[in-house]
């Protein structure tokens, strides 16, 4: 009987050692990772010699852990509720690691039996806290809203043009200097509202909505102030294969979506937009993620109707992780065709855009983004003859939370549009500060 036991064990171990990474690990340095895996291989060796001693056990699952294989530290706990069943520690950390797994049936049945134990008040209180948590995961939709005022310095409030004279023909006329740039401040104000629908689909199916709401009103050029409204939704179909090999992706995910948006300046409508896509994303061999898009976007603009059309896009991203610094790096590129009304308004466009984020000492997280977009039109404007535009977008931002709630936000973004028609020539940059809440019950 107890060299069936001992087999037992020893089978287990070995499965257990074979468990592959199936979470992020704990520990981000690599080098504390790799002695971290070292010292788990050496205490897998000492379980050889004496598999049922409990203290080896519980380092092997607390090394699990660190190294990023839960499956594997609950196989050794659940082993050790073999050799003794009142193990109230371990079943809480057994409820734990289920709970991070998201398997939350046996996550609950595991911390509802800590209570059998009469554990210290300060144990019931995590327990009560788990199967709280729980409760809220399984409710079907998960909700979050953003509140967020700001301020901003641009130094080009009034939309000023970027250009000494504007060319009509062979005439060239002087640009009036109250067209040209100048600053102003303005005051933010943004909401959103984020809800995720679980389909209880054995795939892990959902749904997201999205509604937001931001304004930007200026101190002094008040004809410029603008609003917008955003409404979307995304089906999310997690797949059990890749349907096209040559992107070779695990865990692809297809998510068609709609997108409805509302502009508003100085109070009167100029625009609307509704856009539909199709994304397929997932997981490459080198550990990159992929997303590729097809998009269909309809414009309709209240003044000037010769502009309003369609735009189809497609567009192809990566995006890395610096494993040593946690840092995120991609880029993306797309390509775009506009038919509009008018034939001057037709254009294709193709841009560039990288993207890199890391965060900092002190709970900072620091992104950036550079954007370049070249549209060429495909017919003569009128009087001012071909259009061809270069825009370059350079944006740099730096987040903290600030507790459970609330976080700052400060932003820096530069802008430059190149044109063949100076009154479409543009340039500047704003500077902003905000601060985020996001506890609304």
């Amino acid at each position: 009987m107890k060299y069936r036991t001992f087999l037992l064990v020893l089978g287990t171990f070995l499965c257990l050692n074979l468990s592959a990474q199936n979470v992020q690990p704990t520990l981000t340095d690599p080098e504390a990772l790799a002695a971290a895996q070292q010292q788990k291989e050496e205490v897998f060796k000492q379980l050889f010699q004496d598999p049922t001693n409990l203290s080896l056990l519980f380092k092997y699952a607390n090394l699990s852990i660190l190294v990023g294989d839960l499956e594997g530290a609950i196989g050794v706990f659940e082993q050790m509720l073999i050799y003794d069943s009142e193990l109230p520690r371990i079943r809480l950390e057994l409820g734990v690691l289920y709970f991070r797994l998201g398997a939350y049936a046996l996550a609950n049945n595991y911390l509802k039996s800590v209570k059998e134990f009469n554990p210290p008040p300060e144990v019931e209180a995590r327990v009560d806290q788990f199967l709280e948590a729980i409760v809220s995961a399984e409710e079907p939709f998960q909700w979050q809203q953003n509140l967020s005022l700001g301020w901003k310095h641009t130094t080009n409030g009034n939309s000023g043009i970027n250009a000494d004279f504007i060319e009509i023909g062979d005439f060239l006329l002087d640009v009036d200097p109250e067209s040209k740039r100048e600053g102003d401040q303005s005051t933010l104000y943004n909401y959103s509202l984020s809800i995720d629908q679980d389909l209880n689909h054995p795939r892990g199916d959902n749904i997201q909505y999205f509604f937001s709401y931001g304004a930007d009103r200026f101190n002094t050029y008040t004809q410029f102030d603008i609003q917008s409204n955003v409404l979307s939704a995304r089906r999310n179909f997690n797949l059990d294969e890749n349907y096209f090999s040559f992107f070779n992706l695990e865990d692809p995910v297809f998510s068609p979506n709609i997108n409805l948006l509302r502009v508003v300046l100085n109070r009167e409508e100029i625009l609307r937009s509704g856009r539909i896509s199709l994304d397929y994303s997932g997981q490459l061999d080198d550990g990159s993620s992929m997303l590729f898009s097809y998009y269909r976007d309809e414009k309709i603009f209240k003044s000037g109707r010769q502009k309003n059309g369609r735009v189809n896009g497609i567009s192809f991203g990566q995006s890395y992780v610096w494993s040593g610094s946690q840092a995120l790096y991609g880029y993306k590129i797309m390509l775009e065709n506009y038919r509009a009304n008018a034939g001057y308004e037709f254009y294709e466009n193709y841009g560039i855009e990288f993207s890199y984020s890391q965060p900092l000492k002190e709970n900072w997280q620091f992104s950036s983004k550079y954007s370049y977009q070249d549209k060429s039109h495909d017919e003569d404007y009128p009087l001012f003859g071909d259009r061809h535009d270069q825009m370059e977008t350079l944006r740099f931002n730096l987040l903290k939370p600030i507790g459970a709630c609330w976080s700052l936000n400060f932003g820096w973004v530069l802008t430059g549009t190149h044109s063949t028609i100076n009154i479409y020539k543009r340039s500047g940059s704003n500077l902003s500060a905000q601060v985020n809440y996001q506890c609304f019950k």
